[in-house]
């Protein structure tokens, strides 16, 4: 009923949880970048595809993945998240409904080095996590549980925004847009009010500083590549 894509960017601490998690569907192809010993040690434990792939796009790699996915429901979902047993138990029920499509999205449980955070704007978020592959162009429902998305450790989680913020300097290069002073400054400084104070991460403390300074480095980070990019030194 649900092929499992997921996505893997050397997470090597935690794929093995998530891959666990998912127990409930009928196949997993992790897509990206993986260690051959790590995947070795993964396929004496759970039966999964592996497709290799380079790039940090996700609708690039669930397309890639795709083609050797056997189910209609796709399951969708990184390396560091986790779904519970009441998230899968809903999953199941909707792969299971003959007349359900479409596209569901969910909350998510933020974990940061062993806290579940519980501002700083990730109760509003929503993730994209279920999809029929005929489905149509209409507006995605939400799920009741949420996802685990698990950060043991400061590095780890500021690795992933540099990836994301590579990414992202690539669509804004693509759009032929260029940076100037005002996006090294104002823009980092605003992405951290927006998290520290509007999306409340001052309720979370020291953690919700770290979070929003992280996000607000990811924005600097942004505009570094994308400054790069048009010097020709990325």
């Amino acid at each position: 009923m649900i092929t499992a894509i997921v996505f893997s960017f050397n997470d090597h601490k935690y794929i093995k949880e998530c891959i666990a998690s998912l127990s409930f569907v009928n196949e997993v192809i992790i897509v990206g970048k993986i260690k051959p010993s790590v995947l070795s040690e993964l396929k004496l434990l759970f039966p999964v595809q592996f497709v290799e792939s380079n790039s940090i796009d996700f609708k690039q790699l669930t397309e890639k993945a795709r083609k050797n996915a056997t189910y209609k429901w796709m399951l969708t979902l990184e390396a560091n998240h986790r779904i519970s047993k009441q998230l899968s138990q809903e999953l199941v029920e909707i792969a299971s409904d003959a007349q359900a499509s479409g596209a569901y999205s969910t909350k998510t449980r933020f974990n940061f080095m062993g806290n579940w955070i519980s501002f700083s704007g990730y109760k509003t978020n929503l993730k994209p996590l279920l999809f029929h592959a005929n489905k149509k162009l209409t507006k995605s429902k939400t799920l009741i549980h949420a996802v685990e998305e698990i950060y043991l450790d400061f590095d780890s989680y500021n690795k992933r925004l540099t990836e994301k913020a590579k990414h992202k300097a690539a669509v804004l290069f693509s759009q032929q847009k260029k940076p100037n002073f005002l996006h090294f400054i104002w823009k980092p400084l605003w992405k951290m009010k927006i998290n520290f104070i509007f999306k409340l991460g001052f309720l979370d403390g020291k953690k919700g500083f770290v979070l929003a300074y992280l996000k607000a480095f990811e924005e600097f980070k942004t505009y570094l590549f994308l400054w790069l990019m048009y010097r020709n030194l990325e």
